[in-house]
């Protein structure tokens, strides 16, 4: 409840906001906005070389702030290093989704990206002390600095990349919101001798970057290949339309989604940490909370969204509503199975989350690249990816159900490592 109190404010403007950028900006708008957000979403992933997951299970304060530190200096070698990428390949980008402003653009999403990988890492240190306060306030200073950009950009006619504009500079908001408090320092002020500590720390947790980052990847691919998909296939105002419709359907997620998955996070974590055994009731009290508010959420998208898009954004905007309606199973069952899936990691069973990763990975992109292939139509590739991306939500449910059930089973003594590894991600 902090934190959703916190995010409210934020996500208020947002939707208020929703009708005056989208007349503002156009599909064709959107649809860049869709293709560097989706980029940013998928760099931002393992930039900070998936160190944050280590964060709230340290034994001690102390190597906690080290792994943070390690994870926001990884994120910027990741964000120099693909800024080498973009100033080698923009031009091969812009012609791949036949959209010039790429060119101009591109150079955004590595920034964007270390941003969002911040605030990823300065989070995981505000779950750890429990510190639900600070993450609503991020919440809301991260939206409305987001939303004063593209608000602005709009007005002064920079309409191409106005949108992803707004989004690096929300992010970069929401990381300096969340220093405070932190006790982090600067790597320059650290002495030499505890720099070698943090170079130990970092080869500690290497299992984190070597097994955690491609599987992080896999699973964020599976949210945003098939968007780059569609792009590619049936264009950026396709995409754009799509982009508005995820854009209104994860609102809802950020408002209340975000804020149980967090906290279900610190329980779960502790659960795992102390052996208290009540993980089981956690895991299905939860499911119960989540299930009840995405059960209502699908019903009311998938009979009410052509209209109420059409209504609030603009006749142009129609189809937004009707790609939301074909999403509307789909967003339930992340609504559930994300914040959820967490439970995986947190008992160490990476190998049930890499295989999950990898299968929903290939049949969301088949579900897009088949009726592409066959010539169907925009609308049925988006119906395929929305139910075959459910299913796999399903699957992930199952997967976790079958994790916090074993926990309550007698087990006998381990003489291998046990899992650090831990705490997963939360899919954007």
């Amino acid at each position: 409840m902090s934190i959703a109190a916190g995010s409210a404010g934020g996500q208020l403007m947002l939707l208020l906001a929703a009708p005056v950028l989208a007349r503002l900006y156009g599909p064709t708008d959107f649809g860049l906005f869709t293709v560097l957000t989706t980029l940013a979403a998928t760099v931002s992933a393992v930039a900070a070389g998936r160190f944050e997951l280590a964060v709230p299970l340290a034994e001690q304060d102390r190597e906690a702030q080290d792994l943070a530190l390690v994870g926001l200096v990884t994120a910027l070698a990741t964000a120099l290093l693909a800024t080498a990428v973009v100033a080698a390949t923009r031009d091969e980008v812009a012609a791949l989704f036949d959209h010039s402003a790429l060119r101009t653009w591109l150079w955004l999403a590595p920034w964007t990206a270390a941003a969002m990988a911040a605030v990823q890492v300065l989070n995981q240190i505000a779950i750890r002390h429990r510190r639900y306060g600070a993450i609503g306030r991020r919440n809301f200073l991260q939206a409305l600095a987001t939303l004063l950009t593209q608000l602005g950009a709009g007005a002064l006619a920079i309409r191409s990349g106005g949108l992803a504009l707004g989004l690096c500079v929300g992010h970069v908001v929401g990381a300096v919101s969340l220093l405070k408090g932190t006790k982090l320092r600067r790597i320059a002020s650290v002495p030499a001798p505890q720099r070698r500590s943090l170079w130990r720390v970092a080869v500690t947790h290497r299992r984190f970057p070597l097994l955690l980052a491609p599987a992080g990847l896999l699973n964020v691919l599976g949210l945003q290949l098939p968007v780059l998909l569609i792009a590619f296939y049936y264009g950026t105002e396709v995409a754009g339309w799509l982009g508005l419709a995820q854009r209104m359907l994860a609102l809802p997620v950020a408002l209340i989604g975000m804020a149980i998955a967090q906290v279900y996070l610190a329980e779960i974590s502790k659960a795992a940490r102390t052996g208290s055994g009540n993980a089981r009731a956690l895991f299905l009290r939860t499911s119960r909370q989540l299930g009840v508010v995405a059960g209502a959420g699908a019903l009311l998208i998938g009979l009410g969204a052509p209209r109420v898009f059409a209504f609030v954004f603009g006749p142009e905007w129609t189809t937004s509503g009707v790609y939301a309606q074909a999403l509307a199973v789909f967003v339930g069952a992340q609504f559930v199975g994300s914040p959820l899936s967490q439970t995986l990691i947190v008992f160490g069973r990476q190998g049930l989350q890499l295989a999950w990763d990898v299968g929903r990975t290939l049949l969301v992109a088949a579900a897009v690249t088949v009726p592409a292939l066959v010539g169907a139509s925009a609308l049925t590739a988006v119906w395929a990816f929305g139910l075959t991306a459910s299913l796999a939500y399903g699957a992930s449910w199952l997967l976790s159900l079958h994790t916090v059930n074993a926990t309550q089973r007698p087990k006998e003594p381990s003489t291998g490592d046990n899992a650090s590894l831990t705490l997963a991600h939360i899919d954007r």
